[in-house]
């Protein structure tokens, strides 16, 4: 009968050990199944929130002033547009001739190169010449807002002018002598032309001649500046 309980107790201490090492390899087996399966990981939180912004090309922000045009920065109305290659150019008027002779030696005489006129009031006037008794030859100073170049020639297109203009401005204020067979770049005032409701022009102007008793003829060809 001992010999049979012995028999039976090592029967059930088997059964359990192989029971214990199943168990054990199922959860070794578990074990390895998880590792080798890739850990999703979990949704980002949009921010701030709200739903996620779709996303946007970089430079397609519009610009301050309305447009969708990338990097353009907006110009005030006050602000005269930049010439370049692309400046549009209308003819206005094509060798017009004017002759200017102040009454007396110490007077002056100004000039509407819009129209072109001589002998104007100061307002919309561009050129004043001045005869130059005692500088020795007569002279011209610029308008308010007005720029010009004396590096011009015959036959220069306006953009030519505007390239002389930015490269080689007449100072403000500065006395610009005249002598025959000389050229001027003459760039309106864009303010004063915008007050009137008028062109902003280009001039190229000739001196054609100076007489002995001062008087200036000069010849003007002008364009309208197109600023769209």
């Amino acid at each position: 009968m001992i010999g049979i309980a012995s028999l039976a107790l090592l029967a059930a201490l088997g059964s359990a050990v192989l029971s214990w090492r199943a168990l054990d390899q199922a959860n070794t087996a578990r074990d390895i199944a998880s590792a080798r399966s890739p850990v999703a990981a979990p949704p980002a939180a949009p921010v701030g929130g709200g739903a996620s912004p779709s996303a946007e090309p970089a430079g397609s922000a519009p610009t301050p002033d309305g447009g969708g045009a990338p990097g353009e920065a907006p110009r005030s109305p006050g602000e005269p547009p930049e010439l370049n290659a692309q400046t549009v150019y209308e003819p206005w008027y094509e060798a017009q001739s004017l002759t200017l002779k102040p009454a007396e030696c110490f007077t002056e005489m100004r000039v509407d190169l819009d129209e072109p006129r001589a002998n104007v009031g100061s307002n919309g006037s561009e050129l004043t010449l001045h005869p130059g008794c005692q500088a020795g030859a007569p002279y011209v100073l610029l308008g308010t807002g007005v720029e010009g170049s004396e590096a011009a020639r015959a036959g220069m297109r306006p953009q030519e002018c505007a390239e002389a203009i930015r490269a080689a401005p007449i100072a403000e204020n500065a006395e610009v002598p005249l002598r025959k067979g000389a050229w001027l770049c003459i760039r309106t005032s864009f303010r004063e032309a915008r007050e009137r409701r008028d062109e902003w022009r280009t001039v190229l102007v000739e001196v054609v001649s100076i007489s002995n008793d001062r008087a200036v003829v000069v010849k003007a060809s002008a364009w309208n500046i197109r600023e769209d």
